[in-house]
């Protein structure tokens, strides 16, 4: 297998996922400032527009919603919290443009 991100650029998402999960841990420990759930977020973003429709798209814009979600919650700051929103918005549009 190669590395998740290759899999992903090559539009390979179902073989990618399980190595971008095994690399991409949500403990504070290995990940204090939440890159890791940028890249999940990221990911699944990704996953949902090479999809482009149907309810399977819809589900990885969900996952990416979620982890742009946790992501913004752990704002310090307004500014910061308005910043972060953005990304959780983008998708959130996304997925209401599926649903017409």
């Amino acid at each position: 297998m190669g590395d998740w991100r290759e899999l992903k650029n090559a539009g390979k998402f179902a073989e990618a996922e399980p190595l971008m999960l095994d690399a991409t841990p949500q403990s504070t420990d290995v990940d204090p400032y939440g890159d890791n759930t940028v890249a999940r977020a990221e990911f699944y973003e990704a996953w949902g527009d090479h999809l482009k429709s149907g309810p399977d798209a819809e589900k990885q814009y969900w996952q990416s919603h979620n982890y742009w979600a946790l992501f913004a919650s752990w704002s310090t700051s307004g500014g910061e919290g308005t910043a972060r929103m953005m990304d959780v918005n983008r998708v959130l549009r996304k997925i209401k443009a599926l649903e017409g």
